[in-house]
């Protein structure tokens, strides 16, 4: 990569010229002030949901599906690496790690980052969960929170991934092209549960 200083609007997303992006900027932000509140009544609300394999019933299998892909969540490899690459301390992610989403425009790339707030691993309500959740820091263009989710129903085997969220336009920017945004927010959603389909069935 050819060294160009990243484009810092505002404290807003990264325009990244060139060069990898800066995770120690964002690292050193806080969450939007409006998001420990949690979703309001005018949010967005998405649960995004796709099976993609079968196990015996019981605890996930060591290789299988579940545990497939869990672990490329918890890699923060949620999305097709052409759409969204992650930059991250450490893996698997941790509470308290900040997550960095190089998001891939055509003829540019978008930097910003979210908080990891709970990690989860566990039996829970007849499915076994597998994930994480991270809310938005000040500058991300949306302002909300995402879990992402590995989960095995117990009782049938069956295997699903699991994308939850709820959001809001956090910058200027983001607020006047909300439509657009939004659009590009849900079309995200729909190659990650593709993309961890195919990781889920080993392909």
């Amino acid at each position: 990569m050819l060294d160009a200083a990243p484009v810092d609007y505002d404290r807003s997303v990264q325009i990244l010229l060139r060069r990898a992006p800066d995770l120690a900027s964002w690292e050193a932000r806080a969450f939007w002030t409006d998001s420990r509140a949690g979703a309001g009544s005018g949010d967005n609300r998405d649960q995004h949901e796709r099976e993609v394999g079968r196990e015996p019933p019981g605890p996930p299998l060591e290789d299988g599906p579940h545990r497939r892909a869990a672990a490329a969540i918890l890699r923060y490899e949620v999305f097709p690496p052409r759409l969204v690459s992650g930059v991250l301390r450490r893996v698997p992610v941790e509470v308290g790690d900040t997550v960095g989403i190089c998001y891939h425009a055509p003829g540019l790339d978008l930097f910003f980052a979210a908080r990891v707030t709970a990690r989860f691993d566990h039996a829970d309500g007849g499915w076994w969960r597998t994930g994480f959740t991270y809310r938005t820091l000040v500058g991300h263009p949306e302002l909300g929170e995402e879990t992402f989710s590995a989960e095995k129903e117990l009782a049938s085997g069956c295997v699903r991934v699991s994308l939850r969220a709820w959001s809001r336009p956090g910058t200027a920017l983001a607020r006047v092209f909300a439509p657009i945004v939004r659009r590009l927010q849900l079309h995200a959603s729909a190659r990650a549960l593709e993309h961890l389909e195919q990781l889920a069935r080993g392909r």
